[in-house]
């Protein structure tokens, strides 16, 4: 065990050790308290080379090296800043266009309600006036009276008269027996076998042209 330990080297090598030489400022050769080990400050440490050399100033990082676990925020590219911009103007003129659209639709029902009542009344007026402008010209124009040939058929002849289809056969019937000089008491007049009334008229018969009254005698 001993022989064991002596062949073994030594753990720590104590021959480059040098021993510190202190410089004292008081006038008594032994001092009483050793000095003191300086803070560290947070004063940055310099490296002096040379004159010529710029000093290099070593920043204290210790808060640094705490937050370093922190993940970093997520970087947004220029790229994806574009997309954000570009979708919220097409959001916006999307809004735009849907505005623009309602404004029109309204604006043409608008005109749309506009021209129908517009249509409506020019049509109730143009109605009004046609059935007014009628009613004048029915009331300025002459009634044309419609005429008819009729003839007389008595035992001797045939005879002609062009007479109104609206006027009484009192006035014709007189217009006859003058004709024939006859005293229209003492004839009668029938026509599709019936006695026609003084007071009738070829329209109320229904007489059209080149009818045929039939003339016969009374008896005494």
């Amino acid at each position: 065990m001993d022989e064991s330990t002596e062949e073994l080297d030594p753990l720590f090598d104590y021959s480059r050790v040098r021993p510190i030489h202190c410089v004292y400022v008081d006038d008594d050769d032994s001092p009483d308290e050793l000095p003191t080990k300086r803070l560290n400050t947070s004063e940055p440490a310099v490296q002096v080379v040379d004159d010529d050399v710029e000093v290099t100033e070593v920043k204290n990082s210790e808060n640094k090296d705490e937050e370093d676990w922190l993940p970093p925020p997520p970087k947004i590219s220029g790229h994806s800043q574009d997309l954000l911009g570009e979708n919220s103007m097409i959001k916006e003129l999307r809004l735009k266009k849907l505005e623009l659209q309602q404004s029109l639709a309204r604006s043409a029902e608008d005109v749309l309600r506009a021209v129908e009542s517009s249509v409506r009344r020019d049509l109730s007026s143009s109605i009004q006036s046609s059935l007014d402008d009628a009613a004048e010209q029915k009331l300025k124009a002459p009634l044309e009276r419609t005429k008819i040939v009729i003839s007389f058929q008595d035992k001797d002849e045939l005879r002609q008269f062009r007479v109104y289809k609206d006027e009484k056969f009192e006035r014709i019937f007189k217009m006859y027996v003058d004709k024939v000089k006859l005293d229209i008491q003492s004839l009668g007049f029938s026509f599709d076998g019936d006695i026609i009334h003084s007071a009738a008229t070829p329209n109320s018969l229904g007489m059209e042209d080149d009818d045929i009254i039939e003339v016969h005698a009374k008896k005494k």
